[in-house]
């Protein structure tokens, strides 16, 4: 591994771009791959055994490829398969459930917290054990919400559909009377808008990306892996099947996380 190796981030599909997006800000002197795995998207359904393996071919061909650090940008891969990932190679891996542990744990007053994620994640329990491990005083209640990852891969963020969805979804959680809602699914804080509008401003929402980053930087640190190149080569964006990205989610997405280009090309690693 090199300074100048690239950062790999890789998620089911589009909803990872929030923690890239947070990457690429903290660090403008890095180049950045992002894969999107839409050809099995969403995971979220899938058998652990079956994801776990996703993510080490995945993390397999970056290493091919030499980036010097991966970061699993998808929940439900995470619990799926990071343990097993860190075993098998040697570059540095990490996802984002433990840094939104950390951070929702510092956050709540009332000890009441709320996970919000896919089916996959919720059944792993790896926030439920997380957040009990990291406190034993709070309480957590969680709720899967499959219907989240289609709405935000459609580019349907701000319809009445959306709206209602994510009524029914946070019902319960309001009952349960949470001050804060982490949510753990990176395609989740592109409903952020309605989410917050559903749950009101008392309560706060715990988004892993910014933490992410955060450990980036002091992993890179640690290894002396921080490139301070300026001449690096551009970002670049894939996805494993073009024909399931929706362009009218990368429309609202450019928008969304203010990027000037977003351009995704195909890249299949499955052959």
């Amino acid at each position: 591994m090199a300074k100048k190796d690239p950062i790999a981030l890789f998620d089911s599909g589009v909803g990872g771009l929030t923690i890239a997006k947070e990457v690429i800000a903290e660090f403008p002197k890095e180049q950045i791959i992002y894969f999107g795995d839409t050809a099995h998207l969403p995971y979220g359904i899938r058998p652990q055994n079956q994801v776990r393996d996703f993510v080490l071919e995945i993390i397999d061909y970056f290493t091919k490829i030499n980036a010097k650090m991966v970061i699993i940008a998808c929940n439900t891969a995470t619990a799926a398969g990071l343990k097993e990932a860190q075993k098998q190679f040697a570059l540095p891996i990490i996802g984002p459930i433990e840094p939104g542990v950390e951070e929702a744990v510092l956050a709540t007053a009332n000890k009441k917290i709320g996970v919000i994620a896919t089916e996959g994640t919720i059944e792993s329990g790896a926030y439920q054990k997380g957040l009990k491990k990291a406190s034993s005083k709070v309480e957590v209640f969680s709720q899967p919400c499959p219907e989240f990852i289609p709405l935000v891969e459609r580019g349907e963020l701000y319809s009445s559909k959306a709206k209602g969805i994510t009524k029914a979804y946070l019902r319960p959680l309001k009952k349960e009377g949470i001050d804060t809602l982490l949510l753990g699914c990176t395609h989740f804080p592109y409903l952020e808008g309605i989410i917050r509008e559903v749950m009101g401003k008392e309560v706060k929402l715990i988004y892993p990306g910014r933490g992410i980053a955060l450990r980036v930087r002091e992993i890179l640190k640690q290894q002396d892996l921080l490139n301070e190149d300026t001449s690096i080569k551009d970002n670049q964006f894939y996805v494993s099947d073009l024909d399931k990205l929706s362009n009218d989610f990368v429309k609202l997405g450019k928008d969304f996380l203010n990027f000037k280009e977003l351009e995704f090309k195909k890249l299949d690693i499955w052959r």
